[in-house]
């Protein structure tokens, strides 16, 4: 197939530099001599996509996905390559090891307080029984207080206080309807002029705590369409 001329400068060269390790199989090495200059604008937004499968390519090299295709695995491993040689594949490094000890000191502290209560477990099982319903009793009239009081604020649509309880009242949020509002600046652009963006920020996800790193994305049904293709 025609490649658009700046796709075609990219295939053209065979100066790709590989990063440092020996991870990269004899095929993934000709693959990124051949196709790495391509790649790697595909992937930094240099040149645009021009093909579905050039679209799934960006979106496993950005983390959309994981990837599936030989050309996605083999940019995957320059990735991890570049994090290690610039820091950060060190601070991850670090943050494992940091959350492995505090994972130790946590196990230890919890096995010390467990040998403790262990030595007053019938004492505390005593005091747990005589103020259980006295506990419940009283849980179920503040919850009770509670509520009749956030439906007297409501009514009055306005604060009050007393005897160090505030009982602030607040509006209904009002919210818009983010895509409707998209799809609107399309044939109206001047309504972007109140739109603003927010600082840009990173979620940590640990697949060893609960709920894990979340589901993953369907798999690509394509690859980047070959110079040959």
């Amino acid at each position: 197939m025609l490649h658009p001329p700046d796709h075609a400068a990219l295939l053209a060269r065979r100066d790709f530099v590989l990063p440092p390790g020996d991870e990269f199989t004899p095929g993934e090495r000709d693959l990124l001599t051949r196709y790495g200059r391509w790649l790697e604008a595909l992937a930094a937004g240099t040149v645009s996509p021009t093909t579905p499968g050039q679209e799934e390519f960006v979106r496993s090299a950005r983390g959309g996905r994981e990837p599936e295709t030989e050309f996605e695995k083999a940019w995957a491993k320059v990735v991890r390559a570049r994090e290690r040689a610039d820091g950060t594949g060190r601070a991850f490094d670090a943050l494992a090891r940091a959350r492995a000890d505090r994972a130790a000191a946590e196990a230890e502290y919890g096995a010390a307080r467990a040998a403790v209560l262990a030595t007053v477990r019938d004492q505390l099982d005593a005091v747990d029984a005589a103020f259980a319903d006295r506990l419940a009793e009283t849980t179920a009239a503040a919850v009770a207080a509670e509520a009749e009081l956030r439906e007297l604020v409501l009514r009055a649509r306005r604060s009050a206080s007393a005897g160090g309880v505030k009982a602030v009242y607040t509006a209904g949020r009002v919210t818009w309807d983010t895509p409707g509002l998209a799809a609107y600046a399309e044939h109206h652009p001047e309504v972007l002029a109140f739109r603003k963006v927010g600082k840009p920020f990173v979620v940590l996800r640990f697949a060893d705590q609960a709920g894990g790193p979340g589901p993953a994305d369907p798999p690509a049904e394509r690859a980047p369409s070959e110079p040959n293709a």
